[in-house]
């Protein structure tokens, strides 16, 4: 990828460089997708964390691998992933709006987090390069999740 040769940032900022691209690439409104407050960053990924962890065993916060730390009480829903990128993202998106959930939270391993509607996550995801390694979209009530790993190629949907 010719943009990670041009940037000297971290690779952390990697993600946050190329969801700002494709944000303004395809036009997404702001006002339906847009990176989370800095100030409140943290209360976010506190909630989700303590949401959904054992973090009994697991008390430091952290969001690389984080799935290999869920609680085990949580309930999978049925979920096709079949390792074709577009039909995981569109499984994601019925899911949510089944229940009637359009604004999310979309939290990053490398720790952004993006509010916005379903239809405009969906479209950021389905242009990422490579550059996510596991991703998480939760409603703002967290009582369910969904979950992309890259490395062990999978992804599910827990509810609590």
């Amino acid at each position: 990828m010719e943009w990670k040769e041009q940037r000297k940032m971290p690779v952390r900022y990697w993600s946050r460089i190329e969801i700002e691209e494709i944000v303004k690439e395809y036009g997404v409104d702001r006002n339906r997708f847009y990176e989370y407050s800095k100030t409140e960053y943290q209360k976010v990924l506190n909630k989700f964390y303590y949401s959904f962890t054992d973090y009994e065993k697991f008390p430091t916060v952290h969001f690389n691998y984080l799935w290999l730390n869920l609680r085990s009480n949580l309930k999978k829903v049925f979920f096709q992933y079949d390792n074709d990128w577009i039909n995981l993202l569109d499984n994601i998106k019925q899911y949510f709006i089944r229940r009637n959930i359009q604004k999310l939270f979309l939290i990053l391993s490398d720790g952004w987090v993006y509010e916005g509607y379903i239809d405009e996550i969906i479209t950021v995801l389905s242009e990422i390069d490579g550059v996510i390694e596991d991703f998480y979209i939760v409603p703002p009530n967290f009582d369910s999740f969904a979950v992309y790993c890259s490395d062990g190629q999978c992804a599910t949907i827990y509810e609590k």
